[in-house]
């Protein structure tokens, strides 16, 4: 009975809200919630979030998604022999004040800590024809988030200001690898990199187009090519468990972004 236990991913994610809130006076995070339905109605997805986080002010918050794999790596690809680090992310804003809302949309931000930025993970033994298990995780987080910033804005008050900054976060006990190459050395005839060098780090940003749903109309008509993929893409924080305290100590949004929060 133990291993079936065990082989479930709840006593990681009981065990990682315990972690945060054990250790919230080095980094100001608590629980907020655990295993929060949400529905998207933008979507017609629905589901529950495994626990959404905040920090002291109660104006960020993280949807969290825990992943319990066992003895892999998660492989993000980087183009270039460089691994370039990363400040800008995809967050959803809500900022109102009074019955104006100011902000109700995905926008991006600069914010430490700063991490390698990737569009492709390989997950060992995953099936290539199909999307994988952090793809879909990811997707999923992105539509929890704004069914989350959803419930916000309904419950919110009219008779004051309100801001709450959203983040899509990964965690996972799956080790974090980064494969560098170089473009040119990627075989046409079977698909392969010659000479790929590896490195571990405890984070990394996943950024592609997942599935933001607001301002898309617009953005498909006016907007160039560049414009329609960036207004399509997210940002999913992706943790190693071992270094999620780290993050959360290290986790700090631009301060010129916070004095300016009324931005339009």
């Amino acid at each position: 009975m133990k291993g079936h236990v065990n082989s479930s991913g709840f006593p990681l994610q009981i065990g990682i809200g315990n972690l945060i809130d054990s250790t919230r006076q080095r980094h100001g995070w608590r629980t907020l919630y655990t295993e929060h339905s949400w529905n998207n109605r933008e979507t017609g997805e629905s589901g529950f979030i495994d626990l959404v986080i905040a920090n002291s002010a109660v104006t960020q918050y993280f949807t969290v998604e825990c992943k319990r794999v066992k003895d892999t790596s998660w492989i993000f690809l980087n183009e270039g022999s460089e691994v370039k680090l990363r400040r800008h992310s995809k967050a959803f804003i809500f900022m109102k004040d009074g019955t104006s809302v100011k902000q109700f949309r995905w926008h991006d931000i600069t914010l430490e800590p700063s991490t390698p930025e990737s569009q492709f993970c390989v997950i060992p033994g995953n099936d290539s024809k199909s999307k994988s298990l952090i793809e879909r995780a990811a997707a999923e987080l992105v539509s929890s988030t704004e069914a989350l910033a959803m419930e916000d804005k309904s419950l919110s008050l009219d008779d004051r200001w309100s801001l709450g900054i959203y983040f899509n976060l990964i965690i996972t006990t799956a080790k974090l690898q980064i494969c560098s190459f170089d473009k040119s050395d990627i075989s046409i005839l079977d698909g392969t990199i010659s000479d790929p060098t590896f490195q571990e780090v405890p984070y990394v940003r996943f950024r592609k187009q997942l599935s933001p749903t607001y301002n898309l109309p617009e953005v498909y008509k006016v907007a160039g090519y560049e414009d329609r993929a960036y207004a399509k893409e997210n940002t999913v924080f992706v943790v190693n468990s071992e270094h999620l305290v780290e993050f959360l100590v290290n986790f700090e949004i631009d301060d010129n972004y916070i004095n300016n929060a009324a931005l339009c």
